[in-house]
């Protein structure tokens, strides 16, 4: 059973509502514990090139985590 928390974040509890600045890429979470938001910081991903975290990523099928900026225009995924 989860606890649900509203509008908090799942891993780093933060408030992620309106007017907080970080309920615009929140998403629903649940983490098996808390059922509430993951923030845009708990859901970014750092680049395994550059290491800047992002929200705009790609995983490739060695597993590497590429932000758009590393990723090479050829191996973007077609939209």
């Amino acid at each position: 059973m989860t606890i649900d928390i509203g509008n908090g974040c799942v891993e780093c509890r933060r408030d992620t509502s309106p007017g907080t600045g970080l309920w615009v890429n929140r998403i629903p979470a649940d983490n098996g514990e808390y059922d509430g938001y993951l923030c845009p910081d708990c859901l970014a991903m750092e680049c395994d090139i550059c290491g800047d975290s992002t929200l705009d990523y790609e995983i490739t099928g060695g597993g590497v985590v590429t932000c758009d900026e590393c990723m090479p225009e050829e191996e973007h995924e077609c939209s």
